[in-house]
């Protein structure tokens, strides 16, 4: 992409500063490079430097990256950070000269310098991973100003609301155009092209074919019917192979983006030659989903398909695949879900699910794994929306959050907000407190289910394969609980104590899928985030009163939430992109955390 021609285009040098400044405040977040706790916050009134911009209050100065010290101008921060960049404008200064730097390349070299190669080759990978989000960037940009227009042009609106599988992938599409709150570089879809971001990602979301792999049927472990069973399987003639092949093989679909190189490579890898033969010919029509690598059948509405795919995103170590474990432990968890909530009314009242309980994998491969996902039979008349979208822009110019308040709350925005407040803290908080676990169900995989009948605003949770779950108090209050706990492959998942699930509610549910939308809400000028702050910690308070009645023990979640200065933080730049796991020590590179954000839900006197 060096030489791509995007870089002519204006645009470029717009989507290059904007992701240089989310860079940036992720590096002073994350004290990447120790560039806070080893730096000095400086007042401009102290100091001489040529050329400084008159704006610049204070600089967090950096001495320890080479031979010079590097100036960052700063400001003040409550949310996530003390401190975020200022002015696109920092300062490498030496004892016989300064630079002003503006360009993410020359600013990176500078946290490289000095490093050991190994440490060293974490910022060289992650130098081009921000040009990949700069080019994708631009290109989304493009196709989100061409969607508009034509949506415009035509005078269409939104997909009618009685079609709710695809007013869903409508949302989904508005929320591929908006950013990730704080993973700076989630626009970059590393591993795919200019031309197969076009074909395959949801922002374009343009309907294409699956390829298909005949697998001997021994190496096929898991629901080997599933595929069948939702009348999904093509024929061995309908992808071009000998019937007769159907006695020995089984097929399992791929996406398109496998080629015939990848699938020898992966039989010579795995002594599987003859074993795998990849089809000729594409079946099956289907759409991106937000998650790029779930896939939605066209003709089947609910029905979605998770496949691995080479690509990488929210990190270079991310790599999207589908371990054979998350086949098991994602149906445990939501199987785990259903049984609570069909014993719990406080849980059943704003929980819904999808079956996850049919897929396979090849050999243990997990390039050669899918999961068919099955959307609730009660969706009909009502809208499906992830919550990564609530921000997004219509092409009516409006936001998402506005048009559903609009829809289903008679206008009234504080309304939404406090019906989506209730479900989520209701929800999450009796699963920590009562039966201790702490869901991964981030901004993607937590969809609103709004509807004009009570209960207006209920949460739909997916793709459920990584939770915290602290084993002893689920064994205590769940019937089956430790049978349960038993099934789980990922060992990870299983904790000793408390503290991990408050790290996640902390990092998924608080700031992702609550805080991420009140600041939101707030830089649109819709609501002033003191008064929502406000209004989310009056409800977090009477929740734990109410469950400290009913006998929870809440002392830890008080602490953590409500009286501490700082907050933890997901550290996932550091440790997807930059660090080895040897260096961070994380044995999952999605939990590895800091604590270092500012406590909004502290009353500071």
């Amino acid at each position: 992409m060096n030489n791509s021609p995007l870089r002519a285009n204006p645009q470029y040098k717009m989507q290059q500063d904007y992701i240089c400044r989310r860079v940036l405040n992720a590096f002073i977040r994350e004290n990447v490079r120790d560039i806070v706790s080893r730096g000095s916050i400086v007042c401009s009134a102290d100091v001489m430097l040529p050329d400084m911009p008159i704006s610049v209050n204070r600089w967090l100065v950096v001495w320890h990256l080479g031979d010079g010290s590097l100036w960052i101008p700063v400001q003040a921060c409550t949310f996530m950070q003390d401190w975020q960049l200022g002015e696109l404008a920092l300062v490498w200064h030496t004892g016989s000269e300064h630079r002003v730097l503006t360009d993410l390349p020359a600013i990176l070299a500078l946290f490289w310098q000095n490093l050991d190669p190994d440490l060293a080759a974490g910022f060289i990978d992650y130098a081009q991973e921000c040009l990949v989000s700069v080019e994708h960037g631009v290109l989304c940009q493009q196709e989100q100003e061409r969607y508009f227009t034509e949506l415009q042009m035509a005078g269409s609106a939104p997909p009618n609301p009685s079609n709710w599988s695809g007013l869903q992938l409508y949302y989904e599409r508005l929320a591929a155009f908006l950013d990730h709150p704080l993973y700076p570089t989630a626009r970059a879809k590393l591993g795919l092209t200019a031309e197969q971001l076009s074909r395959y990602s949801p922002e374009f979301q343009q309907p294409f074919q699956l390829r298909w792999l005949a697998v001997a049927k021994p190496l096929h472990i898991g629901t080997s019917a599933a595929l069948s069973l939702q009348g999904l399987a093509p024929s061995f003639a309908d992808v071009g192979l000998d019937e007769a092949l159907g006695d020995e093989y089984s097929l399992l679909p791929l996406h398109p983006l496998f080629k015939q190189q990848d699938i020898d490579n992966l039989a010579r890898n795995h002594r599987l030659q003859g074993k795998l033969l990849l089809a000729p010919k594409p079946y099956l029509q289907v759409n991106a989903t937000l998650s790029v690598r779930t896939v939605a059948v066209c003709d089947k509405p609910g029905l979605h398909i998770k496949l691995p795919i080479h690509m990488r995103t929210l990190g270079g170590k991310n790599i999207r695949t589908i371990k054979p474990s998350t086949i098991v432990d994602g149906n445990t968890v939501q199987c785990l879900l259903a049984l609570l909530a069909s014993q719990d009314a406080q849980l059943s009242a704003h929980l819904l699910l999808t079956d996850e309980s049919q897929g396979a994998h090849i050999n243990n491969i997990p390039e050669l794994a899918y999961i068919i996902r099955r959307y609730p039979d009660t969706l009909a008349h009502t809208t499906v929306v992830p919550v990564a979208g609530l921000l997004a822009t219509t092409p009516q110019q409006q936001t998402v959050v506005m048009e559903l308040a609009l829809r289903f709350f008679k206008g009234q925005l504080h309304s939404f907000i406090d019906a989506y407040l209730n479900a989520t803290l209701s929800l999450h908080l009796r699963l920590w407190m009562r039966y201790g676990i702490a869901l991964e169900s981030n901004q993607q995989n937590t969809m609103l289910v709004l509807s004009s009948q009570p209960p207006n605003l209920r949460l739909l949770l997916k793709d459920n394969d990584a939770p915290r779950i602290y084993a002893s108090r689920l064994s205590k209050r769940a019937q089956n609980g430790a049978a349960f706990i038993k099934r789980i492959q990922d060992q990870r998942i299983l904790v000793a104590d408390e503290l991990p699930l408050a790290q996640m509610f902390t990092t998924i549910t608080l700031q992702l899928n609550i805080a991420a939308l009140l600041e939101g809400l707030d830089s649109l000028g819709l609501i002033s985030k003191r008064q929502l702050y406000s209004q989310l910690r009056g409800r977090i308070e009477a929740l734990l009163t109410e469950l400290e009645v009913q006998g929870e023990d809440t002392v830890l979640a008080r602490r953590i939430l409500l009286e501490e200065d700082t907050q933890y933080v997901k550290y996932l730049l550091t440790a997807a992109s930059l660090i080895s796991k040897k260096e961070s020590g994380a044995n999952d590179v999605n939990k590895f955390y800091g604590k270092s954000a500012p406590n909004f839900l502290k009353v500071r006197l």
